[in-house]
């Protein structure tokens, strides 16, 4: 039982200009509508707009954090009126803060999407509902923790996890009993190295209107352009996840971890888009060779939206569509799974 997963960049502009004659996939040409603005979304307004933003761990009151949800919802349904059984998430940090209020979000069960549904020539402007027939909202880690042991992966035995975000990196030890609060914390993601590498940009080059989300495209690139000039950032991007790691993880992860821990479990995940960098996967490895196994499974970044679904999934009953959403700082990723397609294999 493996969820259907896509993500789009979590970034937002507003923009009420008529768009014409942009054409693709779906995910790539999302305008949503809100109090009479329009707003490209993910790879639209990166390609359209002029510096598409999204405030870091904003809450679920804050329009972009909502815009986020709409289009995940939307990319979920496949733009059409449906029921859902939702689960998303945040950090440590601020799952207490911002708990009750995704719940706010959510339930009022029908929301109303307003979108544009032809960006190529006409510019219709449509409107759809979807029905949340029940929401929750668990700790990040918990939502990897889950796609760990019910996804793919069906890991049996005692593991470590660190899931490396743009915002934060969530830590954790799950054993076959449950999740050790102790070993739970949230400190500085991969925004630390993007900022750190846009500084050292900055000193020697006009970077323009480039914000932070910007510069992280070009981060994950592994190369930027400046002054009409591509200039290879892989180097600076290697030196830069070698001194987060020295700076931020590797203290944080000897107070968290005792002898003890590594005593019950042999095993350390790694998850988030940040496992996707081996320069940053390798500091692990460097580190707890001869201790702990480090394994970066298939689509790491998408680990947290999986677990989430799957947890969706187990509580949908009569309703159709078991979503996960987890509206990242750098991308927002939706992981669905039909109750009735399931039901017939």
């Amino acid at each position: 039982m493996i969820p259907y997963s896509i993500n789009i960049p979590s970034v937002i502009e507003r923009y009420n200009v008529p768009l014409l004659n942009v054409s693709g996939e779906v995910q790539n040409n999302i305008q949503l509508f809100d109090d009479g603005d329009g707003y490209l979304i993910g790879n639209l307004a990166l390609q359209q707009g002029y510096s598409p933003y999204r405030n870091i761990n904003s809450s679920p009151s804050d329009i972009d954090y909502q815009l986020l949800a709409k289009a995940g919802l939307l990319l979920a349904t496949e733009g059409k009126s449906a029921e859902v059984v939702l689960t998303t998430g945040f950090p440590y940090t601020t799952f207490e803060l911002f708990k009750q209020q995704a719940v706010n979000f959510y339930t009022p069960r029908d929301i109303f999407i307003e979108y544009n549904s032809d960006t190529f020539t006409t510019n219709e402007h449509k409107r759809m509902q979807v029905t949340v027939r029940h929401i929750e909202v668990v700790p990040e880690i918990i939502g990897c923790i889950d796609a760990i042991r019910k996804g793919p992966v069906a890991e049996t035995d005692d593991f470590f996890v660190v899931s490396l975000g743009y915002g934060t990196c969530e830590t954790g030890l799950s054993l076959n009993g449950g999740l050790v609060g102790r070993t739970c914390m949230s400190i500085s993601g991969l925004r630390y190295a993007v900022n750190n590498l846009q500084s050292e940009l900055s000193r020697s080059n006009n970077l323009g209107m480039k914000n932070e989300h910007v510069i992280n495209q070009n981060f994950q690139g592994g190369s930027i352009v400046v002054d009409r000039r591509k200039k290879d950032l892989t180097d600076i991007r290697r030196n830069q996840l070698y001194s987060y790691y020295k700076e931020v993880i590797s203290p944080t992860l000897k107070k968290t971890f005792t002898d003890n821990d590594f005593d019950k479990a042999g095993k350390l995940y790694l998850v988030g888009g940040g496992a996707l960098y081996t320069d940053l996967a390798d500091c692990f490895r460097n580190e707890f060779e001869g201790i702990l196994d480090v394994i970066v499974p298939p689509e790491p970044s998408y680990m947290a939206s999986v677990g989430y679904c799957l947890k969706s999934y187990q509580r949908c009953g009569n309703v159709n569509e078991a979503v996960g959403l987890d509206i990242g700082n750098a991308y927002t990723v939706i992981s669905k799974l039909s109750a009735v397609q399931n039901s017939q294999v």
